[in-house]
Order: structure tokens, then C-alpha cells, then sequence
């Protein structure tokens, strides 16, 4: 399985986006920082993006990266 980034941004105000975000926790996407998700998946970029995208309102941005074999992300508390 391929490691995704799947980042966002929301441009239509008061909208909640339930939908989009029920598609990345139901796929087993782990949120990282507010706006970038890390997906294990065998689906393709194109696949990944065609889904996600079509949750989303006008003007939503997305981006889908494949990230490399060492991944790493940190808070600090």
C-alpha cells in the first residue's frame, strides 16, 4: 500500500464538509495537522482525488501527494 497526503482547503463558509470528512476517517485516513491527512491505500492519486473531490463544495481546494517510505510528523505539547 501507497502512503497519501491529502491536503485541503475549504473556501465555502458555514459549510460543515461532513461527508468529506467521514470519507477520510472511514478510509483510515490519521488527521496530522488541521488541514493534511496520511492515507494508506492501494486506490491511485487520480482514484483518490476523484473521490474526495466530489465531496467537496465550489471553490474547495485538494491536493493528493504520494509521500515516500519514511514518514514522520510531530506536536509538541
Amino acid at each position: 500500500m501507497k502512503k497519501w497526503l491529502i491536503s485541503y482547503l475549504l473556501q465555502a463558509p458555514g459549510l460543515e464538509h461532513v461527508d468529506f470528512f467521514d470519507a477520510l476517517k472511514n478510509a483510515g485516513a490519521t488527521r496530522i495537522m488541521p488541514s493534511h491527512w496520511v492515507l494508506e491505500s492501494d486506490r491511485t492519486a487520480i482514484e483518490l482525488r476523484d473521490h474526495l473531490v466530489a465531496l467537496l463544495a465550489p471553490n474547495d481546494q485538494l491536493l493528493v501527494a504520494e509521500l515516500g517510505q519514511e514518514v514522520v510528523w510531530a506536536t509538541k505539547d
